[in-house]
């Protein structure tokens, strides 16, 4: 959280980024949040993702509500957002959120949100640091606020990434 917000730091003192904190961890925390905050645009996901090869789907880690995990399956996550209309992009700052699986190339997280509806969806198939996560979001915002759309953006992230590893 303090990572992201030091990021964003700059956009959000030029009144071009507004952060918005989910008060809980569950799916329910989710939709109240929602349904309460009518105008966010973005859901920017920050915690543990994965892909199960068994059922075939991408997943989202919550928390239940008594605090322990809770896999949230992809379609489900699909579900919550199906009717939230202002949302435009969906960022998973998870590992393996566009994992599919061989047979089955929209699988994944970010593939099934797009199916459900989702316009836009940013997310990474392998395992990242966060030191890389944190840069990514530095640079795909600042284009985003530049007036890039999100595959330019997503381009200029990569590149600061590799330059930053170079």
């Amino acid at each position: 959280k303090r990572l992201l917000e030091e990021a964003v730091k700059g956009l959000r003192e030029k009144g071009l980024v507004e952060l918005t904190w989910l008060e809980g961890q569950t799916w329910r925390d989710l939709q109240r949040s929602m349904r309460r905050e009518e105008d966010w645009h973005i859901l920017h996901f920050i915690g543990h993702g994965g892909f199960d090869p068994e059922t075939e789907e991408g997943a989202i880690a919550l928390a239940d509500e008594v605090g322990r995990k809770d896999l949230l399956r992809a379609t489900s996550l699909a579900r919550l957002l199906d009717d939230h209309y202002p949302l435009r992009l969906v960022f998973l700052n998870s590992c393996e959120g566009a994992r599919g699986s061989e047979s089955d190339a929209f699988s994944s997280t970010a593939a099934t949100l797009v199916r459900r509806g989702v316009p836009a969806v940013v997310a990474m198939q392998y395992e990242v640091t966060d030191k890389a996560a944190i840069e990514f979001s530095r640079d795909f915002y600042e284009a985003v606020s530049d007036g890039l759309p999100v595959d330019a953006a997503v381009a200029e992230a990569r590149t600061a990434v590799s330059m930053r590893s170079a």
